[in-house]
């Protein structure tokens, strides 16, 4: 996987952030590790993420999702005129390209004190809010190195799992991969303690990105008791979460296979909502 490295140095150097604090200064690249079927401890998933950063605001999703909507963005630009685009083209490009394991993206707002997650579940979109402290973290005194930081271990309990952190005050950012955020410094790496989830550091940028764009359109306002919810009847219920939507005439062996599917999903990141 390719590595991008910044020095402290130059890390500390890039600290002049922009006036609204929509646009990130950096992004900060995770290697995602995930076992979403219990039954089958062997087998992994992986993605990409990336965190941007700025003074206020930042927003952790899927780096392949941001390529794929760069990329998607780029084509509709080509031309004022549709008809211009070999759209097959445009097609096959945007199908080799490689797809989000993690559909959510994540924003944390310092001023507002909130999380935002944004999030898709077959055809549609939807959005809930959660407060943006997460309270009960409890700092070690171990010390590890990640991508060549030091770092002190840290640990709290969330939504049903515990999970080890790796935290750096050599880059003095509070903030972290998914939700997790409050520690003095950069979690660099954090995994739960039975090796299901891990997010560890691979590589930092300079990057200027348009956080407040990477939303998901048209999302549906639920509360995010809500939104377990509804996620756990589709997944429990393809052919009824189907109903209407552009594949609901598909054959019954599909659905089955989708079904089947679905039901290997079993190991869920926010345990604590797996009914």
């Amino acid at each position: 996987m390719i590595r991008f490295l910044l020095s402290v140095t130059t890390l500390l150097l890039a600290s002049i952030f922009n006036v609204n604090g929509q646009m990130s200064e950096r992004a900060f690249f995770y290697s995602a590790s995930y076992i979403s079927d219990s039954t089958e401890r062997e087998s992994r998933g992986e993605d990409l993420m990336v965190l941007w950063t700025g003074k206020d605001y930042s927003v952790f999703e899927s780096y392949y999702r941001y390529q794929l909507d760069s990329f998607k963005t780029a084509a509709s630009n080509q031309s004022s005129n549709p008809a211009d685009l070999n759209m097959q083209a445009v097609l096959q490009q945007a199908i080799s390209m490689r797809k989000p394991s993690f559909n959510f993206i994540v924003h944390k707002s310092l001023i507002d004190k909130e999380i935002t997650v944004y999030n898709t579940l077959f055809f549609d979109n939807f959005r809930y809010e959660q407060p943006l402290v997460i309270a009960g973290w409890k700092i070690g005194t171990q010390k590890e190195q990640v991508l060549g930081f030091s770092c002190q271990k840290a640990t709290i309990t969330y939504a049903g799992r515990e999970f080890i952190a790796w935290f750096s005050e050599e880059i003095p950012i509070s903030d972290g991969p998914y939700v997790f955020n409050g520690l003095p410094g950069l979690i660099l790496k954090i995994e739960d303690v039975h090796g299901d989830y891990r997010f560890e550091l691979i590589g930092i940028q300079n990057k200027q990105v348009d956080m407040k764009g990477r939303t998901l359109s048209k999302s549906i306002d639920l509360s995010k008791e809500q939104f377990f919810r509804t996620k756990s009847a589709m997944y429990k219920d393809v052919r009824k979460a189907l109903l209407g939507k552009p594949t609901s005439a598909v054959s019954d062996d599909a659905i089955l296979d989708v079904q089947q599917r679905y039901d290997k999903m079993n190991n869920p990141l926010e345990l604590v909502y797996f009914k």
